[in-house]
């Protein structure tokens, strides 16, 4: 079953919020497990309200089972387990037989992998089966972003779109990504709802699968499922309508 990275080119585009609310729409059409593949700056568990006591550095290290490091999450009506970090510099050596036996387990395995090109992002993206990368509607993004587009093209791993998260209708951001990058994959909108999640300890896929945001990540978790689909652009007019 697929291994889905979730990566990109610099901090702060909201990639560990795609890959929380990406797990857990995506389990609707299997069972997941979300890995923080973040050893430095780890915030996943952060999303989901977790404080856990073991974590995936403990797997590296042997001291627990990969079983002991891995959470079960009930969601409203989804049903997610999430594999968390902490913040330590640690040898990777075992993270892909990490991977690879969670592969066996799950029906998808989403890494919420490092940003930008170090050592702590490449090795993750190199055990992928497909990555996403995900952009803001900024040229700074975009070009960072067009580095870790190379990168990738160097392994043999599948590049299956971008992903333009805080998006409010900027044609030009599709257009710019189509032409350096590569297709969309998914259009995620700037969200209220989405922050309102960060501050209360909420994932809005979950508690709010009606909102527009939710939606747009359910066309998402449908093209990382192999459906044929791609998300339609719009201006911001259709924007502001569809708040």
């Amino acid at each position: 079953m697929p291994i889905v990275g979730i990566c990109s080119g610099k901090g702060g585009v909201g990639k560990t919020t795609i890959s929380a609310n990406l797990s857990v729409t995506l389990s609707l059409f299997g069972k997941v497990v979300v890995v923080d593949g973040d050893v430095i700056l780890p915030n996943l568990h952060t999303i989901f309200a977790l404080e856990p006591s073991v974590t995936l550095q403990d797997v590296l290290e042997d001291k627990v089972s990969l079983k002991d490091a891995v959470y079960a999450l009930k969601i409203g009506d989804f049903s997610i387990d999430i594999l968390p970090s902490r913040s330590e510099d640690i040898a990777m050596d075992k993270f892909i037989e990490i991977v690879y036996s969670l592969r066996d387990v799950y029906d998808f395995v989403v890494l919420d992998i490092a940003a930008g090109l170090n050592k702590y992002a490449v090795m993750p993206m190199m055990t992928c089966d497909k990555v996403y990368i995900v952009v803001n509607p900024e040229e700074t993004s975009i070009v960072d972003a067009c580095k870790v587009k190379k990168v990738i093209d160097k392994m043999d791993v599948k590049f299956d779109g971008v992903v333009i998260n805080r998006y409010k209708g900027e044609k030009w951001a599709v257009a710019m990504v189509e032409k350096r990058i590569g297709n969309i994959a998914g259009i995620i909108r700037e969200s209220k709802a989405i922050k309102r999640g960060w501050e209360e300890g909420f994932i809005v896929t979950a508690v709010k699968p009606e909102a527009k945001v939710s939606e747009e990540f359910y066309v998402l978790a449908r093209r990382v499922a192999g459906e044929n689909v791609y998300p339609k652009p719009y201006g911001k007019i259709k924007y502001i309508l569809r708040w």
